[in-house]
């Protein structure tokens, strides 16, 4: 039995909501504030020794009225049953937390001004079974690697790192490299900011809850607290709680060429109910964006009724499941390599898609390919952009790959086109 647990979050964003939710799902009831204070419910149930924040906790400095009574409010409770809630500040709440940990009497906030600063969580004789070395952002944006000033002894009690930090190597927020992490001697390291929930290095562990909710599309995945379990000897076992309401997924439904629309809708409630299965047990919502791609007889139906895609419903044990957007990314299904070079439209567009694919030589077609370009760098240069562009500090002239991907998009909706309108024949 482990000799210490803690319960670790990470970028709650009280004071946020989750983008793009379906029509009819109120994003209040999905917020992070709302599963925050769930966590009291688990971090007691289990008997976690403390409760680890590690950063974010806020979304920003004007949340903080709404912060603080859910913030008390957990920090009461933990206390009430004997849990410490230990916090260090990310870069979002670097001027709210401090705040909110001088009014909250049972929140401690580690580290503030960017100082490293220790907490012990004891056993029940009050001697310390496991270290916290805490690190708070001092400001918005820290540009310097947090290890660079850690000075705090080892004591020969294991020892748990908790820092608001990026190893993706973004330099704006508290750069950190995994092996300075790893060789620092500690059991193991909790980090905040990046919001894809999973471990960086695997011993000594080196973990990023992730978002304790999910917060738009791009958080797929399961999401929620962690479980990290530290033994007498430093050995340490993690685990996912997958306490969030809401999962975010992106799912593709792949089409053979003799499917109709009525099987691509039956294949997509199929792959719809696969992946509902995989979702947490506290999943009240599974929100998809779907992808239909391959070749297939049906692809001028599907652009056509796309909307009735996104209309699908569907429940599976007990998590709604609703569709965000669908993308129809198929294609005609025509043998492009038999068509290619043939004396007719859809034979020279195939050759063009093929070069274009690079599955065969561009030479034939670069008169068409510069011809575009110059095109489409006239439209973009025109009057017509002028304010855009001037209000746009990142924009740049559309380059020849652009220029490629919207002659490939051109040339699959004309061959679809002349698929349709003049029985060009399909794959046999």
């Amino acid at each position: 039995m482990a000799s210490v647990e803690v319960l670790c979050v990470a970028d709650s964003h009280i004071g946020r909501r989750p983008s793009r939710l379906p029509d009819r799902f109120d994003p209040s009831e999905f917020s992070p504030r709302t599963i925050w204070a769930n966590i009291t419910e688990s971090a007691v149930s289990r008997g976690v020794d403390a409760v680890i924040v590690a950063g974010d906790l806020v979304d920003q400095e004007n949340k903080y009225a709404e912060a603080f009574g859910a913030v008390e409010s957990v920090a009461t409770t933990l206390a009430e049953a004997g849990i410490p809630l230990v916090a260090v500040a990310g870069n979002h709440d670097a001027d709210v937390l401090p705040d909110l940990a001088e009014a909250i009497d049972n929140l401690r906030l580690l580290g503030r001004d960017g100082s490293w600063e220790r907490t012990a969580v004891t056993d029940g004789e009050g001697e310390p079974n496991l270290h916290v070395d805490g690190w708070s952002f001092p400001g918005r944006y820290y540009h310097e690697s947090p290890l660079a000033t850690y000075d705090l002894v080892d004591e020969g009690v294991p020892r748990l790192g908790v820092v608001h930090a990026d190893v993706s190597g973004e330099d704006r927020y508290a750069p950190v490299a995994v092996d300075d992490l790893a060789t620092s001697g500690h059991s193991a390291w909790v980090l905040g900011h990046l919001h894809v929930p999973g471990p960086r290095h695997g011993n000594p562990p080196i973990l990023y809850p992730g978002s304790l909710q999910p917060l738009d599309p791009s958080e797929t995945d399961g999401h929620g607290a962690w479980l990290v379990s530290v033994e007498n000897d430093g050995t340490v076992e993690t685990e996912p709680l997958r306490s969030a309401t809401l999962q975010y997924e992106e799912v593709v439904v792949s089409t053979d060429p003799d499917q109709g629309f009525h099987d691509i809708v039956d294949a997509t409630h199929e792959q719809l109910r696969e992946t509902a299965t995989k979702c947490g047990p506290q999943t009240e919502l599974l929100a998809v964006t779907v992808t239909v791609s391959g070749r297939t007889d049906a692809h001028t139906d599907l652009r056509s009724r796309r909307g009735e895609l996104e209309q699908i419903e569907l429940t599976e044990g007990g998590t709604a499941v609703r569709v965000l957007d669908v993308t129809v990314d198929t294609k005609p299904s025509i043998n492009l390599a038999d068509r290619a070079g043939d004396d007719d439209p859809v034979g020279y567009l195939a050759g063009l898609l093929r070069a274009l694919d690079d599955d065969e030589p561009l030479d034939p077609y670069q008169d068409v390919i510069e011809a575009a370009h110059t095109s489409v760098r006239e439209t973009h240069d025109s009057n017509a952009y002028r304010e855009l562009k001037s209000h746009d500090e990142t924009y740049t002239r559309p380059t020849e790959a652009e220029t490629k991907e919207v002659l490939r998009r051109q040339a699959r909706q004309l061959v679809d086109a002349f698929v349709e309108q003049q029985g060009v024949p399909a794959d046999e």
